[in-house]
């Protein structure tokens, strides 16, 4: 069977993939560095590589285009697999060479074919790959069946819901467990704070009378269009910046009630947005919560918390559970 290399910095993500494709028969290599991706390119020739786009040391499109410039490696196919990439990226990572762009999270089986398509070229289409004997087909079954159960079981952290629970109250206990881990340690209530009796009624008046506001700064378009039109229509006043310069401006100047940072950004990352933020009398004390699809939440409650933001966000995430996460910090939009 086909050699594959896998450069995937996430050791869960990494493991997953490999123990999948050599549940199919497939020989894996693995690397969670760029540069170390390319020695073992030029060294093992795969016939194919999965290449993961964000790394720590290089951005998987500029370790493609080196593994195209290399006579040893520029055959190889690269299929990209990242959560994150606009439709523009897309192109320029084809453009450069990669076969495929697959997105995270992704159906493994959509993933097998993709891979087939490029390691068996000349197989006609809809000829079966020939099949092992009989025992190793069996074997396989049982491997793929015991790691698709071992992954299942590291999903799920609480028993599901009874079977007749409405689903609201599905929906309260699969938040209330997304809040814990979210909020952990960060000193923000699940509950909506109730009124300061000293506060002046005429205030609180005013107050309710504006809608909440959220500024979303990500550069993924179809993510703020689907997540805005969600909120505004429970009240909320959205605004989106694709980037970290006009996000900066957006929070310096419309001071809004809570900010939606994704940590990867184009003119500057989200790092360095946050860093601003937190400087400025104008912004220091917005709670910002950071977003992303390529970290664990142990990863992503770690740079929180080194970062000095209120939270975190797994992306991909359903707009009523971001709309149950901003309700629990800000309150209801209007």
């Amino acid at each position: 069977m086909p050699k594959i290399l896998v450069i995937e910095d996430e050791p869960d993500q990494n493991r997953l993939i490999k123990l999948r494709l050599e549940a199919r028969g497939f020989t894996v290599l693995s690397a969670e560095r760029a540069r170390e991706g390319l020695a073992m390119s030029a060294r093992e020739k795969p016939d194919l590589i999965l290449m993961d786009m964000i790394l720590p040391d290089m951005h998987g499109l500029d370790a493609t285009i080196k593994l195209k410039q290399n006579p040893d490696t520029r055959f190889i196919p690269v299929i990209a697999i990242s959560a994150v990439g606009s439709p523009d990226f897309t192109k320029a990572c084809l453009k450069e060479g990669i076969v495929a762009y697959v997105r995270k999270p992704y159906d493994p089986r959509e993933l097998f074919r993709t891979i087939e398509k490029f390691v068996f070229p000349d197989e006609e289409p809809g000829k079966e790959i020939t099949k092992p004997a009989a025992g190793a087909t069996r074997k396989y079954r049982e491997r793929l069946w015991a790691l698709e159960k071992q992954h299942k079981e590291s999903l799920l952290s609480s028993p599901p819901p009874p079977r007749r629970q409405g689903k609201s109250a599905r929906k309260k206990s699969s938040i209330d467990e997304m809040l814990k881990g979210a909020l952990a340690g960060f000193d923000i209530p699940l509950q909506k704070k109730a009124p300061d009796p000293a506060s002046p009624p005429a205030a609180a008046a005013k107050d309710t009378l504006r809608p909440k506001s959220v500024l979303i700064i990500d550069d993924d378009a179809s993510f703020g269009r689907g997540v805005s039109t969600h909120l505004a229509g429970h009240g909320y006043a959205v605004d989106l910046a694709p980037d970290g310069i006009s996000g900066l401006k957006e929070a310096f100047q419309k001071k809004p009630d809570l900010i939606l940072l994704n940590l990867v950004l184009p003119a500057g990352g989200g790092e360095t947005v946050l860093t601003n933020l937190r400087k400025s009398p104008e912004s220091n004390r917005i709670p910002v919560f950071i977003m992303s699809g390529l970290l664990s939440a142990k990863s992503l409650d770690e740079k929180a918390r080194e970062l000095g933001a209120q939270g975190f966000i797994s992306k991909p995430i359903d707009p009523e559970d971001l709309l149950f996460i901003i309700e629990s910090i800000i309150g209801a939009g209007s």
